[in-house]
């Protein structure tokens, strides 16, 4: 089985064949040029979406480590941004040919609850029901909510505003619930301190400060458990961890494919007799590579072309990394053990061999349940190796 690192230094190799193919080409060379030093930077992720969807603010709330924003012409993977998931975004999705590299992100979530203390709650339930419907799940791989204001107020909190926060909240209940039921209220130029507050309506928004306001009442009574709750609850851990699951943990065989697509591109752009070797190893890295054939079944289960038994389907997904790489993300048990992890891998194994037989089934299918195996025999192999 070719592992992560083979596959990193066949596509750079391809690269190179090309860039050596294509010298008498000066469009091809630039190209080509500027996909290799791409291909040796950082996982790049296009952030996307409707105007006015919470980029800035997003990207704010996120470290620099967590990856490199690119363009949309080149990047190995997707962030689209929305409020509400309307026909648009659908549209825009369609375009993706690759779903497991995009994540949608419900990035001013607390609007989808309406504002209320509890919306974050509510916007998560929405994206666990998104994230369910089988016409988006053709389109992404996972939804996330995130509030990036709360998520960035939370991060760069500071002494003062805890302080102007935990003031409002010592105000009389009545008071404090009349004072926040809409910025025309909470900035009325009567009151005291108009400036200090809408600083905080800046930095929070109303439904933030709606938020500390209680939890300040419930006891977070310092400026760090106050902080790292609003963190919490903004959905911005949701949006980190989906990251790391479907991106950074893909990092090479997203990049990888990047870096095989661009070759593609230049030989579809300009044909030639003597690049027929080079399409050939190309498409052979892309068939029998098992990270790639387990991307295109995940796109393929996700989108339909494929169809596997109801019962056994989310099974499959999991196994081919849907929800992470590492042998439990796969397996789907909390184990720490690897020889628990190995004697479970070993059962699976044995179950999706007779689904890979079973007679009744259509080419695709058995097609499908044979990946499937090939990924249960590299997952035994890792624990074994361990």
């Amino acid at each position: 089985m070719i592992t992560q690192e083979v596959l990193t230094e066949d596509a750079r190799a391809m690269l190179e064949w090309a860039l050596r193919l294509y010298r008498a080409s000066p469009k091809a060379v630039n190209f080509l040029t500027q996909q290799r030093q791409l291909f040796d930077e950082p996982l790049r992720v296009g952030v996307t979406g409707r105007a006015k969807a919470g980029k800035s603010t997003l990207l704010d709330a996120l470290d620099e480590e967590d990856f490199v924003e690119g363009h949309t012409s080149d990047v190995d993977a997707v962030l689209h941004l929305t409020g509400p998931v309307r026909a648009e975004d659908r549209q825009a999705l369609q375009g993706n040919p690759l779903p497991v590299n995009t994540i949608v992100v419900l990035s001013r979530a607390d609007e989808l609850g309406g504002g209320r203390v509890d919306a974050m709650t509510s916007a998560k339930m929405v994206a666990r029901r998104l994230r369910a419907e089988p016409e988006l799940g053709e389109l992404c791989q996972d939804v996330v909510a995130v509030d990036g204001l709360l998520a960035v107020a939370g991060r760069t909190l500071t002494d003062d505003e805890f302080d102007a926060l935990a003031a409002l909240a010592a105000l009389p209940r009545e008071e404090l619930d009349e004072l926040v039921l809409s910025t025309d209220r909470f900035l009325n130029p009567s009151l005291e301190d108009v400036v200090l507050r809408q600083g905080l309506l800046e930095r929070l928004g109303l439904f933030g400060v709606r938020l500390s306001t209680t939890l300040v009442r419930r006891g977070y009574g310092d400026p760090s458990r106050l902080a790292a709750e609003l963190v919490q609850r903004s959905g911005l851990n949701d949006l980190r961890l989906a990251v790391q699951l479907h991106f950074t943990e893909r990092a090479p065989v997203l990049k990888a494919r990047s870096a095989l697509v661009a070759v593609e591109t230049v030989l579809r752009a300009e044909p030639r007799p003597d690049a027929r070797g080079l399409h050939a190893e190309v498409e052979r890295i892309q068939v029998t590579t098992q990270d790639f054939r387990e991307l295109r079944l995940l796109a393929a289960l996700q989108t339909g072309r494929v169809a596997l038994p109801s019962e056994i389907t989310a099974e499959a997904e999991r196994l081919l990394g849907r929800g992470g790489t590492s042998p439990a993300s796969r397996l789907g048990f909390g184990l720490d053990d690897d020889q628990d992890l190995l004697q479970l891998a070993l059962s699976v194994l044995d179950r999706w061999q007779a689904y890979a037989s079973n007679p009744v089934w259509r080419r695709a299918q058995t097609d499908a349940a044979k990946t499937v195996v090939r990924t249960c025999e590299g997952i035994i192999d890792t624990l074994a190796r361990h």
